[in-house]
């Protein structure tokens, strides 16, 4: 079940539609996003391909899964971390209407903001009958590139005639997410989510377990409808005692752990398992965890990637990320799963979501566990964990970029707007925020799309810029003597020109070769990207405008659709109003698809 070699999940494969199944929307949450991996979502979500396939570094399927998608998808993400990617790319612009900042409001003033931290997923796929299958995914895992352990659970749910209230907590979080980010601006989502969360009281999930009969979803730090806040502590978990506990989290405070070993009481032969980072243990004082075998991540796995390849660049350490926590009393055992990390901001703020799974011992218990996650007995080499004593550990030095991220949070919650104004032929951004920050004096910002930088201030004009370097993203840098953060934010921005989507997708489809590739994608032929991607790796990432396009066996493919899929022709329609003034599409090629369009009776 656990079994780091073993049970092994792909991303992108659990966002694919089922068999005989498409998406009709999907609602995810993120702490921190990196938009490449939200294009990979967008690929596995709307062409069910898996996010490191040929077509993900393909940009007419990257083209086609964000128009696609971008009304079917709503992703929700703390407010200030959207992560640079390496590089910028102006489809990057179709993502604005995916990506909502959720901004966490204080318990006072004198704390600071509580961080949005669930990863979650509901996604609706119909059938052909229009029928809906519903897959729920909560995951420790953010959506970025990051290659620590996570864990993660799903299961599909079917519409039934009873109702059932196993679904609330899902719909208060999904309420809750309206409520604290712009979504709620956008009314046609805002009534598909409602339309869904009324569903919700009649779709069943299956567990399809051997090892669980029960669940149940805690959207920690959500109101219920009468007032009252969805708590970790009010579970079995954090208040009553147990025999065996096994916590794996990477992130931890003192009083947490110290809840854990001082609660049995008269339970005297209680076992005690914590799995975190290394870098977490000078946390915690002997006297607060001396009941725990205590366990890190040996370092040759953490450092895997550097010792196989010394030449690799793109290496990353793979340390744990995922959080699970294991409570067993007599028979029973509960598994607890999500984003909650056993810290005291997880517990006191922070918007988390958690599933909690219920056992019987005899499918489920600390040896069945601990034996899945250290691949046999805890002696055995191939174990990737190993036993550490807490005397051993030296104070590390905190890091510094928390600050830097206050300062980035801060500025997100001034809660700024833009304004676009025509300049001649190109356009100037108006920026204003509600009022100054403090402590701001080394932070800067720009488009994301435009290389023009100004230090950050009440009221900021960007001047001069192109149709195509216009977003509602920004990059904002925030500097002290010896590091530099930088993150993208969303700044709501109006009077953006209504041509500006079409001249994104002219510039991908820019000539005719690209437009041929582009049809035939639209009417199902995906292997004729392979054609595009050889052609573009020989001539360095550009297109040859001399490469013969061959009409015949696009029309064909045409009259296959109008025959089989009519329906598909009409995608064809907002392609030619954005290209058909750039001499991009084939002679005749308008007059055809005219004629294929009447034979189907397509308005």
């Amino acid at each position: 079940m656990l079994n780091p070699n073993n049970d092994r999940l792909d991303y992108g494969v659990l966002l694919s539609a089922p068999d005989k199944y498409k998406l009709d929307f999907a609602i995810g949450t993120t702490y921190s996003l990196d938009l490449d991996a939200l294009v990979g979502a967008s690929l596995s979500l709307g062409l069910s391909e898996e996010t490191d396939s040929e077509l993900a570094r393909n940009p007419i399927a990257t083209l086609e899964a964000l128009r696609i998608t971008g009304d079917k998808i709503a992703l929700f993400c703390e407010a200030g971390q959207i992560h640079m990617p390496a590089k910028i790319t102006s489809l990057y612009v179709l993502l604005e209407q995916m990506v909502y900042q959720v901004l966490t409001p204080k318990k006072n003033k004198k704390t600071a903001y509580p961080s949005f931290h669930p990863k979650f997923w509901l996604i609706r796929y119909v059938d052909e009958q229009n029928q809906p299958l519903y897959r729920i995914i909560v995951l420790s895992r953010n959506l970025t590139f990051d290659r620590s352990w996570d864990v993660t659970f799903c299961m599909d749910g079917k519409k039934q005639e009873e109702t059932t209230d196993k679904n609330d907590p899902v719909k208060d979080f999904i309420s809750y997410l309206i409520q604290q980010s712009s979504i709620k601006n956008n009314y046609v989502k805002v009534r598909k989510i409602r339309q869904i969360c009324d569903e919700l009281s009649y779709i069943h999930f299956d567990l399809n377990s051997k090892e669980f009969y029960d669940y149940d979803f805690i959207p920690v730090g959500v109101n219920k409808p009468d007032g009252s806040q969805y708590k970790i502590e009010d579970y079995p978990l954090f208040k009553d005692t147990f025999h065996e506990v096994m916590i794996m989290s990477p992130f931890l405070s003192g009083d947490v752990i110290k809840s854990f070993n001082n609660r049995n009481g008269k339970i005297k032969d209680a076992r005690y398992v914590l799995i975190t980072r290394s870098i977490s243990l000078p946390r915690l004082k002997y006297e607060d965890c001396d009941n725990f075998k205590i366990f890190t991540v040996k370092d040759n796995v953490i450092e895997g990637e550097t010792i196989i390849s010394e030449e690799n660049t793109d290496s990353q350490q793979q340390d744990i990320h995922a959080k699970i926590y294991m409570v067993r009393k007599y028979s029973d055992t509960d598994l607890y799963l999500g984003s909650l990390n056993a810290s005291h901001n997880a517990l006191n703020g922070n918007v988390e979501f958690m599933i909690r799974l219920r056992a019987k011992r005899r499918n489920l218990d600390l040896d069945k566990l601990l034996k899945g996650l250290f691949c046999g007995k805890e002696d055995n080499p191939n174990n990737p964990f190993q036993l550490v004593d807490i005397a051993d550990i030296q104070e590390v030095e905190s890091e510094k970029s928390q600050l830097l991220d206050s300062i980035i949070k801060e500025i997100t919650h001034l809660k700024g707007k833009a304004a676009v104004i025509m300049n001649g032929d190109n356009y100037d951004i108006n920026i204003k925020f509600n009022k100054y920050a403090n402590n701001v004096s080394n932070v800067v910002i720009s488009p994301l799309l435009a290389n023009k930088e100004q230090l950050f201030s009440d009221n900021i004009v960007f001047s001069d810029l192109k149709i195509t370097q216009l977003s509602n993203f920004y990059k904002i840098s925030a500097s002290d003597k010896d590091e530099t953060i930088t993150r993208i934010i969303i700044i709501p921005t109006i009077g953006l020109p209504e041509n500006r989507d079409e001249k994104i997708v002219s510039s991908v489809i820019n000539n005719k070769e690209n437009f041929y590739q582009y049809i035939s994608f639209l009417l199902g032929d995906r292997l004729s990207l392979s054609g595009y991607n050889q052609q573009r790796n020989k001539n360095d990432g550009a297109a040859d405008n001399r490469h013969n396009v061959n009409l015949p066996a696009l029309y064909e493919k045409m009259l296959y659709t109008a025959a089989n899929e009519p329906e598909n022709l009409k995608e064809i329609d907002s392609l030619l109003k954005a290209v058909s003034k750039d001499g991009v599409v084939p002679e005749n090629f308008e007059e055809t698809y005219n004629i294929f369009k009447k034979a189907v009776k397509l308005s």
